[in-house]
């Protein structure tokens, strides 16, 4: 007979019990109609200069959900998951703060990168740097 674990598991920054201060995880259904914000981000990868669109979405005043695109094809997975996951985490209660704090972390060879500012460890970084600067409603990095 399998037991069950009583263990809590860590998420990110928080605990599954702990997100949004105990509160229970905002409704994971999407309304008919979220206002939205699409910003478009110059982004270098590889000696590339690629146009990178992101499309966030609000719901009760915070970020609810958003989406990744770009002509890239070969990131194209990458900025699916990242925008599956960080929904996901989004719509459960996570603050946008949580979800930047994790992103903003990461760094990369490939596509680090200076902006006006500073330096911009990676397309995660940034994509986190885009996410709080619509939180906070201050001029994109």
């Amino acid at each position: 007979m399998k037991r069950k674990s009583t263990r809590q598991l860590s998420l990110f920054q928080g605990r599954a019990d702990e997100v949004a201060g105990g509160a229970p995880p905002v409704s994971d259904e999407r309304p008919e109609v979220l206002g939205s914000r699409t910003y478009r981000l110059k982004v270098p990868v590889n000696g590339e200069l690629l146009h990178l669109y992101m499309t966030i979405s609000d719901r009760d005043g915070r970020p609810f959900e958003f989406f990744l695109n770009c002509s890239n094809m070969a990131l194209s997975e990458y900025l699916a998951t990242v925008s599956v996951l960080a929904s996901r985490m989004l719509r459960n209660g996570f603050s946008a703060e949580a979800v930047a704090s994790d992103l903003v972390a990461i760094e990369s060879p490939f596509t680090g990168h200076m902006r006006k500012g500073g330096y911009c460890p990676s397309l995660s970084a940034l994509i986190a740097r885009t996410l709080l600067a619509h939180v906070n409603g201050t001029e994109l990095p």
